[in-house]
Order: structure tokens, then C-alpha cells, then sequence
């Protein structure tokens, strides 16, 4: 594989994931809102030895999704790969949580995850194969107080590409969720939550697991996979 868009390629993992496969020689689509942050992981990818062409853009903003997946046969000539990273945090409790920031969070991490995917498919199934990859989260997975609103926008995430996984089993098209528990990213920067940032998943860890998933042979697919830090054992 050696064409990819991610999104949320800012930070965290979606950066990490990026110098990785920058340095494979990989031609890189970069997406996220911030064109300040973004600009220098495009040079930092170009500098490894890929090619990072940067699409600063919010993926909720209506033909925005359509647009990043025209600029990759544009600019890239194709893809082999999605990587979709691009999400936002809610840990607050139910009572305190607005129907202003459920709104935002299910529209972030829910609508926009469907958009992409939908249009993953849509790329893929006509070419007869591609692999799509999102990080739901241990939070697509089971609950944790104080993390109503975001376990709902993962969730969604995880019944949504089950279902379209199923929808798309005889296209081509494979798809791959990664939960992973408390990954040390800037997700936690901002949130009003005692945590153990020394005891979390290393980022580079969890970019590692992206790119398993991306080596395996293309009859294969990781359709899911659970990391978590040892105190966090289900």
C-alpha cells in the first residue's frame, strides 16, 4: 500500500501514523480543521521521504468528504487506504452534559465517521478493493462514568462499520476497528479528568497498531482489535 488519507493527521495518532508511513515512501492526503497545525506534519512527512499533500478542512461541513476523496484521485492518483482518525472528547457528567455538546459530539465522531466511511466504500467497492481503519475507541466498546454522550457517538461508530462491513464483505472493501484504551495523546489535554498519562498506551504503540493492520496481506483483514493499559484489563 503506498496511497493513504488520514484524517485528524494534526496530532496523536493520526500524526504519528503519518511520519510512519512517510518514511516508507508513502503519498499521504492529510486532513484536520487546523491548517496552522497541519501545514508542518505535511513538511515533516515530506522531509521522512513521502509526500504530504495537506487538506485543512472540517470533515462535518457539507462536501467536505466528497472533496477530500477527489483531491485523492486528483493529487494522489488513487488510494489504497483510509485511516480515519479525526474525533472529539466529552467526559462530563450526564447532567451537566448540554444538548448543545451532544449534539457536537455525536456530529464529530458519529456523522462524520459515517461521511467518511460512506465515501471509503463508495472509492473502494468501484475499484474492487481498499481498507478502511477508524479508532473507536474502548469507549466503542463497553461505558465509563462521566462518558455518556461520548460512549454514544463511539458506539454508533462501532454498529455503524459493522454493519457497513457486512453491507460491503464481496466489494473489496475491508474495514478495521481499533479499540484502544487511554492512548497518551493531546485528547486529554483539556478534559476535567484525573488521569495516569505515564501508565497510558505510548502514541507510537498505538500508531504501531495501525500499521499492523495495514501490513497485513489483502486478503486479510484485523477486523477488531482491544489494547489497553494493564490496569484497565476487561
Amino acid at each position: 500500500m503506498t496511497k493513504f488519507l488520514i484524517t485528524g493527521a494534526s496530532s496523536g495518532i493520526g500524526k504519528a501514523v503519518a511520519k510512519k508511513l512517510a518514511a516508507r515512501g508513502a503519498m499521504l492526503l492529510l486532513n484536520s480543521r487546523s491548517a496552522e497545525r497541519l501545514g508542518p506534519v505535511g513538511g515533516e512527512c515530506i522531509a521522512a521521504g513521502g509526500t504530504g499533500v495537506v487538506h485543512a478542512a472540517d470533515l462535518t461541513t457539507p462536501g467536505v468528504v466528497e472533496g477530500l476523496f477527489k483531491a485523492a484521485q486528483d493529487q494522489l492518483g488513487g488510494l489504497d487506504a483510509v485511516i480515519h482518525c479525526a474525533g472529539v472528547g466529552l467526559i462530563k457528567p450526564t447532567l451537566e452534559t448540554t444538548d448543545a455538546e451532544f449534539s457536537r459530539v455525536m456530529n464529530v465522531n458519529a456523522r462524520a465517521t459515517f461521511l467518511v466511511a460512506r465515501e471509503a466504500c463508495r472509492f473502494f467497492s468501484a475499484q474492487k478493493q481498499g481498507l478502511f481503519i477508524t479508532l473507536p475507541g474502548i469507549l466503542g466498546r463497553v461505558g465509563m462514568r462521566n462518558a455518556a454522550a461520548y460512549a454514544a457517538s463511539k458506539f454508533a461508530v462501532t454498529g455503524m462499520l459493522k454493519s457497513m462491513a457486512l453491507e460491503f464483505q464481496r466489494s473489496g472493501v475491508r474495514i478495521c476497528l481499533l479499540h484502544l484504551g487511554g492512548v497518551d495523546t493531546p485528547f486529554w489535554d483539556n478534559l476535567q479528568m484525573t488521569v495516569q498519562r505515564d501508565r497510558m498506551i505510548p502514541v507510537e504503540v498505538a500508531a504501531d497498531a495501525v500499521i499492523s493492520a495495514v501490513d497485513l496481506p489483502s486478503h486479510l483483514v484485523l477486523n477488531e482489535i482491544v489494547i489497553q493499559p494493564e490496569s484497565h484489563q476487561m
